[in-house]
């Protein structure tokens, strides 16, 4: 298995420094994971402050009640942010879970494990800033 990062090919002893016991395909999962944990935190770090000040901006607009069927612009954009936000980190999931790791890979076992966590915790994040928009609408029916 030939493994290329940065154009640059690894060599055995950085294989074997980074894995189990120097397996190249080992290597391979460990980069496909880091790199995939990589990509949600660039996500989530380019777009969580600015989902943060637009439902800070919302909540302090203090919204009026209205149904779900009619659902404000400004709503309405928060909605999808959020949405477009949990899709990506659900599709991030979804593609840890499709690393299988054999058993003797017991390094990118633990990486898989970090990285599915790690995502988990960054899709709880925006949920729960999308659970105080939630929260304010329910109030305002009140």
């Amino acid at each position: 298995t030939k493994i290329i990062v940065h154009g640059i090919k690894p060599t055995p002893e950085q294989i074997k420094e980074m894995t189990t016991n120097g397996d190249p395909e080992e290597y391979a999962l460990i980069l496909r994971i880091t790199n995939s944990l990589q990509k949600s935190r660039d996500f989530v770090a380019e777009h969580q402050s600015k989902y943060e000040a637009e439902v800070q901006a919302y909540l302090d607009s203090k919204p009026a009640p209205f149904v779900m069927s009619a659902m404000p612009p400004a709503r309405k954009k928060l909605h999808d942010y959020h949405g477009m936000l949990s899709e990506l980190l659900l599709q991030a999931l979804l593609a840890l879970d499709g690393v299988t790791c054999k058993p003797d890979f017991e390094v990118a076992r633990v990486k898989r494990r970090e990285a599915v966590k790690e995502t988990q915790k960054l899709l709880d994040t925006m949920d729960a800033v999308h659970a105080r928009v939630k929260e304010s609408d329910r109030l305002v029916r009140l």
